[in-house]
């Protein structure tokens, strides 16, 4: 007998090729694996609550996976439409559900199709859980469905009241009172899950707004629905040629999200969380904690010891950053990536409510987002990042790191090093970080979703930082 492809899962769900690993069969494993998670967790008579995409087969799957958990007894509320997999993490509070099935792949390629596991508390699977429910996983398949617990809901009106309450549409709704103001945006949704969401919302405030590719369409119009700069050229040029005041993108399932400034350039990730942070403080008077990816840059200490605000430095992927949410008393979470999560939200990356937050910071301010970011470089100054991707097969990645954790490394450069911080996956070490002083560091890691090193650096110049990056190129031996 041919054995089926195997599944590997991440951090907090799974990911695989459409029709080869990601296919019918899997996914009945995965959803008899959750099953029995569920049960062994003392969670037999819940309500689990299912979203999806709009890749290819994603509303099937979302079907045949409350199918098999209707037939397991578990009551299951089925989205109606393609949803963001933000409003599936709101309706898991909203609703007291005990856990969470997003039908997506999130930013990959159309060839690709995935589940993303929420826990109840509204955000993504902890690391234990997820690997909980691998040990359920079973090679046979009993696939009895049922649809008899079944209930189909727009879980969409609920989400979109409450992020008002985040948000002052008040404020909103003044700024387009004065046209002087030009309440202008433009948006792209990349053919994915956000669709024509943000743009229904600030229209209903008053504002002018418009949306590219902004049905969800299974190939992402050709393009990969990765918010970063390379794949944002259409809203870069549609941003300038119109009267837009900025652009805001969201990627395939609209958890994350990315800014393009009014003349077109595009925002970094990095600016992007120095000016929400700035906001969600100076303007909005909110207080906690502030976690940040090791990728994230250190102006944010810088800005936190002025507010005397509690920052946690920790591994790539938000799970990690969801993990200290639910210890901590916390106003902002972000990664380097673009995924940002809120106080008095979910413990999540939300890319629709990121990109209101920002039309709320101009609203509130009167000013541009230069003019903005202008403001806190004059407190923390400009700062210095860089990243290089580099290609390594599997079996030397952990070589590399036994080497890097084990090596007694002094000096980088010509600067000591005051620090040292390792991030495990799995109990293996995944990430190594040298820091050097005030938003002076390196940081090594390998990505779990591909045959990837990544090295970060920022210095306090540009000299700096390209000498950081070429040191762990150095150090990896590549």
């Amino acid at each position: 007998m041919t054995m089926n492809p195997p599944i590997k899962f991440g951090a907090n769900g799974w990911r695989g090729i459409l029709d080869d690993v990601f296919n019918e069969r899997n996914l009945i494993r995965v959803a008899e694996a959750f099953a029995r998670y569920l049960i062994a967790e003392k969670q037999s008579d819940t309500t689990v609550a299912i979203g999806f995409d709009g890749r290819k087969y994603s509303k099937d799957f979302a079907t045949l996976f409350a199918r098999i958990l209707s037939a397991q007894g578990f009551s299951v509320l089925l989205s109606e439409k393609i949803i963001p997999t933000p409003v599936l993490s709101f309706t898991l509070k909203k609703y007291s559900c005990a856990a969470g099935i997003m039908i997506t792949a999130s930013h990959n390629s159309a060839q690709y199709n995935g589940i993303k596991f929420k826990g109840s508390f509204g955000g993504p699977f902890l690391r234990t859980e997820t690997k909980k429910v691998f040990e359920f996983l079973r090679e046979s398949v009993d696939n009895k469905q049922s649809s008899d617990r079944i209930e189909i809901k727009n879980f969409l009106p609920e989400y979109t009241r409450h992020i008002q309450t985040l948000v002052d549409f008040d404020v909103l709704r003044k700024f387009a009172l004065n046209p002087a103001n030009n309440p202008s945006v433009m948006i792209d949704s990349m053919g994915g899950a956000g669709q024509t969401i943000l743009e229904e919302i600030l229209v209903d405030a008053g504002w002018r707004a418009q949306t590219i590719f902004g049905s969800a369409e299974p190939n992402f119009y050709d393009r990969l629905p990765e918010p970063i700069e390379k794949n944002l050229e259409p809203l870069k040029y549609n941003t300038s040629v119109t009267d837009a005041i900025f652009g805001i993108a969201t990627d395939g399932d609209a958890d994350r999200c990315s800014i393009v400034f009014e003349d077109g350039k595009w925002m970094t990730a990095q600016e992007n969380i120095l000016t929400l942070l700035w906001h969600l403080h100076e303007n909005k008077k909110w207080n906690g904690a502030i976690i940040k990816s090791a990728s994230v840059t250190d102006k944010v200490r810088l800005l936190a010891e002025q507010w005397r605000s509690k920052v946690y430095d920790v591994n790539v992927g938000f799970s990690s950053v969801t993990e200290v949410m639910l210890k901590e008393d916390f106003m902002f979470g972000a990664e380097e990536s673009g995924g940002f999560g809120f106080k008095n939200h979910v413990p999540d990356r939300d890319g629709i409510l990121s990109g209101l937050m920002f039309c709320e910071m101009i609203a509130q301010t009167e000013k541009s987002l230069y003019q903005i970011l202008d403001e806190i470089e004059l407190i923390v100054g400009k700062f210095h990042f860089g990243r290089i991707d580099i290609h390594v097969h599997k079996k030397d990645r952990g070589h590399i790191f036994s080497k890097l954790f084990q090596s007694p490394i002094d000096l980088l450069m010509k600067f000591p090093i005051q620090d040292k911080e390792v991030f495990s996956d799995d109990g293996e070490v995944s990430g190594v970080k040298y820091i050097c002083g005030d938003c002076r560091w390196l940081f090594i890691r390998a990505s779990q979703t591909e045959p990837l090193v990544r090295i970060y650096a920022e210095g306090q110049n540009e000299s700096e930082m390209k000498r950081l990056l070429e040191e762990g190129k150095r150090l990896i031996d590549i």
